[in-house]
């Protein structure tokens, strides 16, 4: 090592570059003597979506009432946010209720954030 900043330390293992079998994208990585890493593509019946098509399993497989998502949203900038004040948990909850489109009042804003401010 030269002391250079920009200079790799390749006594430093990192598991990321190490060799181990895994699954890529569309196959597996062969484990075989002899397959020197080639990747196995995927056998020529195995289902592939076309882009833009879900047939897997959703994330939200329950539909939720509004009043769990804001219950939910609460939760989440409880644990986000603690210890801050009243400024800083308005803007959030404001800009939070906007990217999950919920339908909250001026009222129900002010009530969260009554409820997570530390004023």
């Amino acid at each position: 090592m030269s002391g250079q900043a920009d200079e790799i330390d390749s006594s430093v293992s990192d598991s990321a570059t190490q060799d181990a079998p895994e699954t890529g994208r569309g196959g597996t990585r062969a484990t075989s003597a002899g397959t020197d890493g080639d990747v196995t593509p995927p056998k020529e019946d195995t289902p592939v979506s076309p882009p833009g098509v879900q047939d897997g399993p959703a994330l939200s497989m329950h539909d939720t009432t509004e009043r769990e998502r804001i219950d939910g949203l609460i939760a989440q900038l409880r644990a986000d946010l603690p210890g801050e004040n009243r400024a800083t948990v308005e803007k959030y909850v404001r800009q939070r209720v906007s990217e999950v489109g919920l339908g909250v009042g001026e009222d129900e804003i002010a009530r969260i954030v009554d409820d997570l401010a530390v004023d």
